[in-house]
């Protein structure tokens, strides 16, 4: 047995080793659960010890993990690159020993592995990260991994926290795979993050395996501290040159005596984790190491940089620009993502062979031109113009570290699965000219591939090829290069269909472009709830609302449609990875997403994923804007399992989403019990509604939404400066409102200015009572239910001010909420279903005023009732905002419906007021409430001799003689008395100034 390697059949469970203690073990078997093939540890194992099972070795799969107790240690296992498991009769060993491997000598355990296969899987590295680690403590893993096979095998790993441990296994010995050999770590103890990851790769042959790990958890460890750093290194004068720094650790015992590198300004230097300085650009920059342990301790010095060739140009008469050095076109660096030195420039571009050309180090008459030696393909400072042979599209590379150049003609096409031939075919691209390559490309050929996708290929080579860089939205990269660089890319994801495509070399971009848009195709983008999980045949809400605007289409309306591209289990992340898959490709007018903050883990991870979710979803949004649709959200739902504080979260994030510049739909305002969580009778499971859960969210969408913003309709804006006045002559009549399509929750809300009392507003329903709002005789608004309950309230609003009356109505949760200004006045029991609402009508106060009538199809929860009444202007399943105005030019204008619907009032029963009269009978007052100036009138044409104005304390605030108006511009607003004296009559009035 190796030295660095101990045979667990050996070990001892020592509870003390240098002072630390075991505080507890884990037992992990890497394989699969297919019976005769692998199969999982069955707890507890024979020697009464709980292991875990992990069975998916795929990036993203994550396991809670036990001790050796089956006590739920809080730590965490993720898979963070891909492994194999195998589900083959290549077993491991299936009868090891114990004498040889002691407490991992488990059949199950040994036999089967998660492994890597270099070659064609491209497969040859794998990962595991164990977080949620505590701070201070220590871990040690012992690792096991065998394959009997006739090849000699081994198998590396790299465990990394703080410290780091390195070593190998031989799995495989041209005989029975290892029996006996377990690789024994160092203590390791986590970084900053408590997190500690395990690095797999192939050491030799074409196999690396993991069969089993033996965690073990220690504290009390002895730390001799790290007190001192001190950092030195050369500066760099060669171009693309590097530097290796070096960190003086002090003590020299110091238990971690790591560092972590930095650098103040990227745009001069980088620095990987092992001290190398790379430059990126000229000039001064500060390198530090940092104590991995201890931030407080770090050294740091200045290194100059110079001499970095940072830019190249090319100019001529060959080129396209023409010959003008100011306007010399700029080559690329060819580099990775971080931008360092290579000294090796490109451009795509065209050449006119009847010119020359050289190349610049700047742009202007100072530059310094370079042209060839006398030498063709080199280049020096001076040299001679440049008379190419090649003309049309070409690649010029220049090495400034050896002087040679290269012109390669060339022309791109696009290759891919969904072509003509398929990988075999070519769709040639059209040079546009400035590096920008063109063309309309037949993408919906359906092969064996069942992947759409494509790259770009040069001159029929695959020598040349451009992918996508991993994880931007437009950004290509040379194949060749990528390699190079370790830039991480991948093939274009492209659905079927007729597209534009471009290859955009000045800028190293591509676009893609659908040929045609259909002006009427909606596509739903989202995870499970959008995609109709949870209701049968997953005819879910998205499903439903595609059927009322069928229906609506059949009575007139725009024919839109659904485009369902919903994915299970989607977040913010997912659908920013497949935006140009799933969506660019649909090639639709709008875009409605549905992504819920429970898949994006605000359960478990709080803040984070709320901010991840606010972030990405706006970016989503700006890059959907970016492409000329137009996107929807809908907003977030609640789940079986919120917490108050997963709550708080969901309403935070809606009532942000509500004032977003964007069309939205409130759902958790459609089916909320009042913590967040689904209403007893309408989910399917906790993640999910059923069939009526869903179609309580389908009624929360505004059903003439896209007719609206067909016709250009924008977002409404919050006015706080009009009003009408019924007349109070007449009584004026009533306003009505008629919802579109089912009504079930919803939210009517509206503002009130008056000193009188009576009837406000009522609504029918299904059934045959109405439900309706009025001022009691104490200026109290009372609620009366359909079913005859009342709700009252104690909030005097007769008072001459403006006060906001609402009514909210959960119907699945059967709950009714009085809301006056932001006082919850009471609730009743009840579901509703209501037709027709009416504002004003019989029986109301003599004078009153009314402003900002809001319909909602949705209820609200007291987060958004309180920002309703700061003024905050609530978008979310908005069918109805009339601000109401008297002083509009037409009557269409003054009842105008500012919310994104097509719906509209009736006003055709309603007549506006200017006048107020009073008590008195000789003597009328307008208009009251007053903004500015109020008129008397007296019968029999009688003199004004005087008007004194009085506040609700006695006192007189202002005055006027011989004169039938006073301007009341300065007072404040509020109650006021004013007494008119005409002839012999004196009279007394009370008035309300805005």
């Amino acid at each position: 047995m190796k030295k660095l390697l101990l045979s667990l059949g050996m070990l001892v469970s020592l509870a003390h080793v240098h002072g630390q203690t075991l505080e507890q073990t884990m037992y992990i078997d890497f394989g699969p659960n297919v019976g005769t093939n692998g199969a999982i540890t069955v707890n507890p194992d024979l020697n009464n010890n709980y292991w875990n099972n992990p069975t998916s070795g795929a990036v993203g799969a994550t396991y809670d993990i036990v001790n050796n107790q089956n006590t739920d240690t809080g730590i965490d296992m993720e898979v963070t690159n891909n492994f194999i498991v195998n589900t083959s009769i290549n077993y491991g060993p299936t009868a090891p020993v114990a004498s040889l491997l002691g407490d991992l000598a488990i059949g199950t355990a040994t036999q089967d592995y998660w492994y890597l296969e270099s070659g064609g899987s491209g497969n040859n590295t794998g990962q595991v990260t164990f977080s949620n680690l505590t701070a201070g403590n220590g871990y040690k893993f012992y690792i096991f991994a065998s394959r009997p096979t006739t090849a000699i095998r081994k198998t590396a790993y790299t465990v990394t926290g703080l410290n780091s441990f390195n070593g190998q296994i031989q799995t495989s010995d041209s005989g029975t795979g290892n029996i006996n050999t377990i690789l024994e770590t160092t203590i390791i103890s986590p970084d900053a993050n408590g997190t500690i990851t395990i690095d797999v790769s192939i050491a030799q042959d074409a196999f690396g395996y993991m069969n089993v790990i033996k965690m073990e958890e220690y504290n009390n460890l002895p730390v001799v501290d790290v007190t001192s750093i001190t950092v030195t290194g050369t500066d760099i004068i060669t171009s693309g040159g590097t530097s290796q720094m070096m960190a003086d650790v002090l003590p020299a015992d110091a238990t971690y005596p790591g560092v972590v590198w930095s650098v103040d300004d990227t745009s001069v230097a980088i620095i990987n984790e092992n001290g190398m300085l790379i430059p990126t650009g000229n000039g001064s920059v500060t390198v530090t190491a940092t104590s991995a342990t201890n931030p407080d301790v770090s050294g740091s010095t200045v290194i100059t940089i110079s001499d970095q060739w940072t830019e190249l140009y090319l100019n001529g008469s060959a080129t396209e620009n023409g010959d003008n050095p100011s306007t010399a076109l700029p080559m690329h660096m060819v580099t990775g993502l971080e931008g360092t030195i290579s000294n090796i420039f490109e451009i795509y571009t065209s050449l006119d062979e009847n010119g020359t050309f050289s190349f610049y180090n700047g742009q202007g008459d100072t530059a310094t031109m370079y042209g060839e030696n006398g030498t063709a393909g080199i280049i020096e400072a001076g040299g001679d113009a440049i008379d190419p042979v090649e003309s049309g599209p070409v690649r010029i590379t220049v090495n400034l570290a050896t002087g040679a150049y290269t012109i390669l003609p060339i022309n791109w096409s696009v290759v891919g699965s969904s072509i003509a031939g398929g990988w075999g075919g070519d769709e040639t691209l059209t040079y546009q000219g400035n590096g920008v390559w063109q063309a309309e490309v037949d993408m919906t050929v359906v092969g064996t591939d069942t992947n759409p996708r494509f790259v770009f290929k040069a001159n029929q080579s695959w020598s040349y090829v451009f992918k996508k860089i991993t994880g931007s939205q437009h950004s290509v990269i040379m194949e060749s290069v990528a390699n190079e660089y370790g830039v991480p890319m991948s093939d274009i994801d492209l659905k079927y269909g007729n597209f534009i495509i471009t290859l955009d070399l000045g800028n190293y971009t591509y676009g893609i472009e659908c040929v045609s848009i259909d002006p009427y195709k909606i596509s739903f983008m989202g995870s499970s709830v959008i995609n109709g999980q949870g209701a049968t045949g997953l005819h879910g809400y998205a499903y439903l609302y595609n059927e009322i605007l069928q229906d609506r289409a059949i009575n007139g309306s725009s024919p839109f449609y659904r485009s369902n591209i919903s994915v299970n289990g989607n977040t913010t992340v997912s659908v920013l990875n497949r935006f140009e898959k799933d969506l660019v490709g649909d090639c639709s007018s709008y875009v409605v997403f549905g992504l819920a903050l429970g898949n994006e883990g605000i359960h478990e991870a709080g803040q984070v994923a709320f901010d991840q979710y606010n972030e990405n979803l706006q970016q989503i949004i700006d890059m959907t804007e970016e492409i000329g649709k137009t996107p929807v959200v809908f907003n977030n739902y609640g789940r079986g399992d919120y917490n108050t504080t997963d709550y708080e979260f969901i309403k935070e994030m809606n009532l942000m989403m509500a004032q977003w510049d964007v069309p939205s739909t409130n759902l958790l305002g459609a089916m909320d019990n009042g913590t967040g969580n689904w209403v007893d009778g309408y989910w399917d499971d906790g993640l999910h509604p059923n069939d009526a859960g869903h179609a309580e969210f389908a009624y929360a969408i505004v059903p003439s939404l896209f007719d609206a913003l067909e016709a250009g309709k924008p977002q409404p804006q919050l006015s706080m400066n009009t009003y009408i006045t019924p007349d109070p002559v007449s009584g004026g009549g009533a306003l009505t409102f008629t919802p579109d399509n089912t009504v079930h929750s919803f939210t009517v809300s509206f503002d009130i200015q008056t000193t009188g009392n009576g009837h406000m507003m009522a609504f029918t329903t299904n059934g045959s009572n109405e439900g309706s709002l009025l001022l009691n005789e104490n200026g109290y608004v009372v609620y009366t239910a359909p079913s005859g309950s009342t709700i009252t309230g104690t909030i005097a609003v007769n008072d001459g001010a403006w006060h906001k009356v609402t009514l909210t109505h959960y119907y699945a949760w059967s709950h009714t909420v009085l809301y006056t200004d932001a006082t919850a006045e009471g609730s009743v029991d009840e579901q509703l279903e209501p037709q027709v609402y009416s504002l004003h009508g019989t029986n109301a106060p003599a004078n009153i005023n009314y402003r900002n009538w809001f319909f909602y199809r949705s209820g609200m929860n007291e987060m958004e009732i309180t920002a309703l009444n700061e003024g905050a202007m609530l978008k979310s399943s908005l069918e109805l905002y009339a601000p109401l105005d008297s002083e509009a030019a037409t009557p269409e204008m003054m009842f105008a419906n500012k919310a994104q619907s097509t719906n509209t009032i009736n006003s055709t029963n309603f007549t506006l007021g200017t006048k107020s009269v009073i008590s008195l009978g000789n003597i009328t007052a307008y208009p009251n409430p007053v903004k500015d100036v109020l008129t008397i009138s007296t019968k029999n044409q009688v003199t004004v001799d005087s008007i004194e104005v009085y506040n609700t304390l006695g006192m007189m605030v202002q005055g006027a003689h011989a004169s039938a108006t006073i301007n009341l511009y300065a007072l404040q607003a509020g109650i006021y008395m004013v007494k008119v004296k005409a002839g012999a009559t004196t009279s007394t009035i009370k008035i309300i100034k805005e």
